[in-house]
Parts: structure tokens; sequence; C-alpha cells
């Protein structure tokens, strides 16, 4: 006779659960409550605290799953279903809406950390007589049982609709890898935070492999993430450009920044150095920073497309972010008396001096992203008017809308986002401050008079850029959307460039040296370490070009169903409408019983006569009276990503036919006018509204990514990666 397993592995049972949960969706809370009370146990009790926590990591991805059947399955009982979903959604958009909501990803980021959590323990990494990583895991079970992703729709909803649908802005691919990857790299972020404490108090003496090796990630991941949600917001009328300092945005780059502080100061690190404290404090920051965006993303107070409409779990999230401040400071105090542990300063002064330099560009920034949104925020408190700089278009629209539109509209603009321009402005000296001193860094690090002359050449250049006008300076032409507010900073942005290109170079040439010396054995430490800050500098480069020298042109077409005339943009671009096809919408976007689609077929021609034809996209959940907001509305719906989503609406898109090349990317933005014009039948054609916009340059930020990302994926993941990292933390050895 076969004898049965003495246990089911950990995989089997979580599929036992998500199945039983499945057919029975209130098991699905019970589950998410046992889950949070094992959790809370584990946090208090080192015994088994290994098992516990890996029944906790069963328990929650059996939730995970067990939602995710109920999407597939079109289970509009269920109330997180009803609100997110459709029967007429494709399968990965279904799937992707696990996340859709504040209850999902909130149950996503428990079930991440139970995993980290349990396998920090299973190595003997988290034996002490409490557990802040249980601590967190049981924090996030319990707001997620709070939210109640399981809870069953009231009958008045139903009666009323069979399910809402989704938010049209989110039925696009870059759904499926945006919110789960940065969703990821806040788990493997906040898990820094037990190591990071530990290290404040005077308990470490090495930093363990493990954080290490789960820091890279998470910087990775949220590169990869930011990444995704720039080539999104690239082509959504909401932004219409890769970054404008959204609230949601600014809180992520500051996250961002503390993890590059921190990975700056591990190779290196150990108790008794100097500045040893900086590493562990940046660490902890970026735990206690997580909760916090979170918060960010879901308070109203902000003016933010990227906000959770509806959510008001904010408040548990401000009390965490709080709490892991508090812990920072008072660990940091308690280990004000530690000495040094015989980890001197020894080895390469200059290189540390590097290391630490970069550190502090990094936290500078930081500082400076979190000190504009603390701004914004304290200036809703205090009920602080907006200047009027702040509100482009307001003037001319209020000229056309009366009533209670105009109060709506005021409102809109009255409202505090992040100043973009003035962040800008305070972030392009630490951005060339870290260009510089990882320029030298690298170059230093071929010899001293390879970093003396390299930094003379570099900051020459700068003082050239300065008073003969750099290359942005010179480029500008003011056609842009930010031409009234770029001038004062070209020469910043020159600067910024020149030290871009300088932290490339260095990174290049030290990778180069390092093989020549060691040949093959030097790829493995040299190259993703060039890919990376070579990767960044280029996006950066890409990014600034992009941004500070774009264009827009404006054209008026007669459209009567027949191919229009050919229309020829400044930068050489020929085209005309050859058709708009319009019918009702089935798509399963919120609305779309009422709602309507319609596809613009473009018919384009490059400078150099190169085919591009395509389409633009425009669907409205609104009744066709309000439809028509009349030309110059439309116009500056399309240039002003604040108007834009002003007017925007869970059933409204309008995406842009996109012509990416090496030299440029060309947006074709069409008023929803002409659409609405056609619908109504008018003889002798309608007015049809196109904005043309340029992007010179910007694939050197796509391909920068790129190469970042290569990099740091080489670093993070390559090899044995964790299970590498624990055997070594297990052998007492650091990292």
């Amino acid at each position: 006779m076969v004898g049965l397993p003495r246990r089911l592995p950990s995989w089997a049972l979580a599929a036992v659960v998500a199945a039983l949960a499945a057919l029975w969706a209130p098991l699905g809370n019970l589950v998410l409550a046992a889950a949070a009370a094992l959790a809370v146990h584990a946090a208090l009790r080192p015994a088994r605290r290994a098992q516990a926590l890996a029944v906790v990591a069963m328990l929650a991805w059996a939730c995970v799953l067990a939602l995710g059947w109920h999407f597939a399955r079109d289970h509009f009982a269920l109330r997180y279903v009803w609100l997110y979903s459709s029967a007429d959604l494709p399968l990965h958009l279904k799937i992707a809406n696990v996340w859709g909501g504040d209850e999902g990803t909130t149950l996503l980021l428990a079930a991440c950390l139970a995993s980290l959590a349990a396998r920090a323990a299973r190595a003997g990494l988290d034996d002490g007589r409490r557990s802040v990583a249980a601590a967190l895991v049981a924090w996030h079970g319990v707001l997620a049982l709070w939210l109640s992703p399981f809870v069953a729709t009231p009958a008045d909803w139903l009666a009323q609709l069979p399910s809402q649908g989704m938010n049209a802005h989110l039925m696009k691919p870059w759904m499926l890898f945006h919110a789960p990857l940065v969703v990821a790299a806040y788990g493997w972020t906040l898990m820094l935070a037990g190591p990071a404490l530990d290290a404040l108090r005077g308990r470490l003496t090495a930093w363990p492999p493990l954080a290490r090796m789960r820091a890279r990630r998470a910087w990775v991941v949220l590169t990869a993430g930011i990444g995704f949600g720039m080539l999104w917001a690239f082509e959504d009328a909401m932004y219409g450009q890769v970054w404008h300092w959204d609230p949601v945005q600014t809180a992520v780059f500051c996250l961002w920044c503390l993890l590059g502080a921190h990975l700056h100061g591990v190779t290196a690190w150990g108790r008794g150095r100097r500045r040893w404290r900086l590493m562990p404090a940046a660490a902890a920051l970026a735990a206690a920073a997580v909760p916090l965006v979170m918060a960010v993303t879901r308070n109203p107070a902000l003016a933010s497309s990227h906000r959770y409409v509806g959510a008001d779990s904010w408040v548990a999230h401000v009390v965490l972010g709080s709490i892991l401040l508090v812990l920072t400071i008072g660990c940091a105090i308690a280990g004000r008396g530690r000495g040094p542990v015989g980890a001197s300063a020894k080895g390469r002064p200059t290189a540390s001096l590097g290391l630490w330099l970069a550190q502090l560009w990094f936290l500078v920034a930081a500082v400076a992203a979190a000190g504009q949104l603390l701004f914004a925020f304290a200036a809703t408190a205090l009920e602080v008017p907006r200047p009027e700089a702040y509100k482009p278009f307001l003037a001319m629209l209020g000229n056309m809308v009366t009533g209670r539109e105009l109060v709506a509209l005021r409102a809109a603009f009255e409202q505090w986002d992040v100043d973009g321009y003035a962040l800008a402005r305070t972030l392009l000296v630490p951005l060339a401050g870290f260009g510089l001193a990882g320029g030298w860094y690298f170059f230093r690090r071929l010899s001293a008079t390879a970093g003396r002359l390299s930094l003379v050449f570099a900051l020459l250049a700068v003082v050239a850029s300065v008073v003969a006008k750099g290359p942005m300076t010179r480029l500008y032409a003011g056609e842009g959307i930010l031409s009234q507010h770029v001038v004062a900073l070209l020469p910043l942005l020159d600067v910024s460039l020149i030290a871009s290109a300088y932290l490339a170079l260095g990174g290049v040439a030290w990778a180069v040296a390092v093989v020549r010396r060691q040949g093959r054995r030097g790829l493995v430490p040299a190259v993703p370490l060039m890919a990376i800050h070579a990767g960044v500098a280029l996006a950066l480069c890409g990014g600034l070009l992009a941004t500070a020298l774009n264009s827009y042109t404006e054209h008026e077409i007669v459209f009567d169903g027949a191919p229009s005339e050919w229309k020829r943009e400044r930068g050489g671009h020929a085209f005309r409408l050859a058709d708009i096809r319009v019918e009702p919408e089935r798509d399963g976007a919120f609305g779309a019983a009422t709602g309507v689609r319609a596809l613009t077929v473009i018919e384009a021609r490059g400078p150099s006569g190169e085919v591009l034809d395509g389409q633009t996209l425009y669907r409205d959940s609104r009744s066709p009276p309000e439809r028509y907001d009349g030309p110059l509305r439309q116009v500056c719906e399309m240039l002003d990503y604040r108007y834009a989503r002003h007017v925007s609406t869970p059933g409204y898109l309008l995406d842009p036919l996109i012509d990416q090349s090496w030299a440029r990317a060309v947006q074709f933005w069409v008023s929803p006018s002409g659409v609405v014009e056609s619908m109504a039948g008018r003889s002798g054609g309608a007015a049809v509204f196109v904005v043309v916009k340029v992007f010179p340059l910007i694939s050197l930020l796509w391909w920068g990514l790129l190469l970042t990302l290569l990099g740091g994926v080489w670093l993070a993941f390559a090899g044995r990666g964790e299970a590498s990292a624990v055997g070594r933390d297990r052998s007492g050895v650091a990292g």
C-alpha cells in the first residue's frame, strides 16, 4: 500500500482553500480572519513562527486565487466583482481587476508580505521576541478583512444593473503589469523595516544578504512599474505626457529615491564606520514611505489622476507610516551610544566619499519631493487659495460656462496638487550633483588622475553651457505646452544633461576597464552596474529633452464622410481624416450600456514619406447632449491634463494615434466634437479639431529604462537569488 504524504505542499493546500472559497464566497472573509489572527500570533510569539507565517501565506494566496476565480466567472453577487467588472470584458481584464480596487490591492500586498516574512523566518532571520515582518503581515491582513473583498452585493444594486463595469482608463494591457509590479515592490520594501530598525539600534554588525537582495528587487521592480506607468500615461488624455508630478507620482518618486539612497550604502556598510546610520535610516524611511504613498493614492484632498475612487483606507496607511517613522526615530536614538565594532573606514576613502555623495543627493531629492507634497496638503488643510498661475485656461473656460458647471470648474482648478515647476527647479540641482558625483566616482576607480581630469572637463562643460548656452537652450523654440514655464529652467536643464552624460561615460569607461583587466570574470560585476547607471542617465536625458522641447499644432478639418484634405504640421508630418466609425459600445466599461465608441481613421505620412496610418479611440458613457462641449473646450482638454481630468468620467476615454521613431514621438489627438457632429447627421460636413504633439528624442527615455531594467534584473534576479542570499545569511557571511 502506498503511504500518504505526511503533509500536503503549501501550494496544494492553497488550491484546496481557494477552491472552497470559490464555491462558497463567504468563506473568503473567514479565511482572511484566520490568516490575520495567525499573523498576529506570529508577530508576538517566536515559537513556530515560520510555520505560522507559511500557513498565513497559503491562506492569503488562496484568497487571491479565489477572488480571481470570482472575477473570471462573473460572480457579480460579490460586491467587489460587481463594482469593477463586466461580463463583456475579455478574460485578461477581468483577472486584472483583482487589483483594480482597494480591497484586492490590499489583499495582494498582504499575500506578498506573508510569503516574504515566512521565507525570512524559515532562514532563521526573524527569531526575536517580536517580529516586525509578521506585524506588517497582520496589519495588512486585518485591513484587507476590514475592506471585505468577499462581501455580498446589495440586492438593490443588482436590481439596477448586472454590474457597474470597468473604469475605461484602466482597460489597457498595462493594467496587467503596472499595479502588480508596484505592489510587489511595496512588499519587498516593507520587509526592509525589520533589519533596518535592528541596524539603527546597533544590533547588526553586517547587513543581511537577503535584505540586500530584497532591496535590489524592490528598486528594479518599482522602476519597471514606473516605466509601464509612463507608457500608459503617454496614451491617455488625462496625462498626454509621461510625467507631470501628479501627487501619486511624486510620492512614488520619494520612495524610489529612498531605495536608491539605501542601495548606494549597502556594499561598504558596517556599524562603526563613518556615517553608518545613513544606510539603514534610508531603508527604514523607505519602508515607512510605502504606507504613506498608499495613503496619498487613496486620499482625495489633492487633485490626482491616480486616486482610488471611493477608497477610505488612507487613515490606516497614515497610521502605519507614522508608527514606522516613530520606530525609526526611536531606534536611531537608542543606538546612539553604540560604538565601533572594528569596522573602521579603511580601504578607498574616495570611493566611500563617492557613494556617500550619491546617498546624499538621493536623500535631498526625496526630501524636496516630500516637501512639495506636504506643502500641497498643508495648503489644502489651511484653505489657502491657489495662485492664478496654477490655473491655465480657466479664464477662457469661465467665459463659456455658467451656473453649477462654472462652480464645479472653479472648484476643480482650486484644488491643490504638486507644483511641478517648483519641484523640477529644486530637483535639477541634486540631479546635476548626482551625475557629477557618479561620473567622478567611476573615473576615480580607474585612477586618481582620471577622476580629477574628468571632473575638471565636466565642470568646464557646465560653465560653457551656462555662458555660451547649452544645446537645450539653443534648440528651444517656445512651441510647446510648457513654453512659458520652462524658459527659466533651461540653463539648469543643460547642466543636468551634461552631468547625466558624464555619469554615463564614467560608467561605461569603468566597465570597459574592468572587463579588459579581468576578462569574463569582470562581466558579472561591471556590465549590470554600467547598464543601470548609463540607462538612468539616458532615460533622464530623453525625458528632459522630450518634455522641454515638445511642440504642438492645432488643426481644424471639415469632415463630411469622405477623406478630408491633407494637412501638414510644422515638423513635416502630413495627415488627413479618412473615416469616423461610430457605433454603440459593449466593451464592459463603465456605462457601456448607453455609451458610444468611435474610431477615427487617420492617414498620416512622415517627413520622409513613410506611411503612418492608424486610428484614434473615443468612447463616452454620457448621453448625446452632454458629449459635445464646443470646439475650444475640446482643444483645452487635449492640451491641458488638468482640464481633461476635470471633464473625465469612469466611462470616458480619449486615446491618440502615436508614431514612435528614434528622433521623435508624434501624437495625433482628434476632438470628440467631430464624432458628435457626425452622429447628428448634419449636411455639409462637421468641423473636427486635431492637435498634433511632438516629443523629440523620447526614444532615449524608453531605451534608457530598458537598459536600466536589464542591468537591475541581472543584479536582483540572476543566479539563485533569494535562495543564495538565505544560504549566506545562515552561514553568517555578510554581503
